[in-house]
């Protein structure tokens, strides 16, 4: 295990003011816990930490913190750490003074080593499905990753927890759980081909369709101006009107006879 340190000053001062008077320092506020010492209020420094982070790529590390105006550095551990919502910058740090003769619970990120024989002979694919394992051991027994060995799995096999050691401490993970796992080529392959399959069916259908659709309106209209040119018959001509009678004449009136 590699040695960690952080510099960090003591803060006299507590409460949101002060954190708020910290934080536009350029340092990050923050407090040391343990079993074996009184609480202390600190600040340290925001792009050393950063930096430590970034560099390691976890938080669950073991590190010297040297606080001002102290001989002998503190062996601590990050417990918790604040990050602002909007820019991720670290907010608060709380860290947690270990005794060396106690056993800590903490996570630990897990490595895997080896080319898989799926991978490498049949063109399987390594998925990695777990990458922490929680353990307990003693601070001084700390590892910076746990090695797990894939070399010999094939296709369909998986490397379960139980089958990974840790000499210096326990492993208090679920040991049936898997950590890595060796899947075919086919299931992405016919996934692929599915959607390219369905995908090229819609534009030949939507093609067939437009085409059909296309064909058949214009049959179906010239077909049905040809029907009406042939429906159309000839107007029947007005028929004559029937011409008036004529009016009977009046007779004559008989005469008067002479007397």
């Amino acid at each position: 295990m590699k040695e960690i340190t952080l510099i960090a000053e003591k803060r006299e001062t507590r409460g949101k003011g002060a954190s708020h008077r910290t934080r536009r320092e350029g340092t990050i506020p923050g407090v040391v816990y343990g079993p074996e010492t009184e609480p202390m209020t600190i600040a340290l420094n925001t792009k050393d930490l950063s930096n430590l982070i970034r560099h390691e790529g976890r938080v669950n590390m073991l590190i010297d913190l040297n606080v001002g105006g102290e001989n002998t550095p503190r062996k601590v551990v990050i417990r918790e750490l604040q990050r602002d919502p909007v820019t991720g910058t670290p907010s608060h740090i709380d860290l947690y003074q270990v005794s060396l003769k106690r056993k800590l619970r903490l996570s630990v990120r897990i490595k895997l080593n080896g080319l898989p024989e799926g991978v490498k002979n049949s063109g399987g694919i390594l998925q990695q499905v777990r990458r922490e394992l929680d353990i307990e051991c003693l601070p001084g027994d700390i590892p910076d990753e746990i090695n797990a060995d894939v070399s010999a799995l094939s296709i369909g096999d998986s490397l379960h927890v139980r089958e990974v050691t840790f000499d210096k401490g326990v492993i208090l993970t679920d040991p049936s759980l898997a950590i890595a796992t060796v899947v075919p080529p086919t299931i992405i392959k016919a996934a692929e081909e599915e959607v390219a399959a369905v995908a090229e069916g819609e534009a030949v259908e939507g093609a067939e369709g437009a085409e059909g659709a296309e064909g058949e309106g214009a049959e179906g209209k010239a077909e049905e101006g040809k029907e009406g040119k042939e429906g159309k018959e000839a107007k029947p001509g007005k028929e004559a009107k029937p011409g008036k009678e004529a009016k009977p004449g009046k007779e004559g009136k008989p005469g008067k006879e002479k007397k």
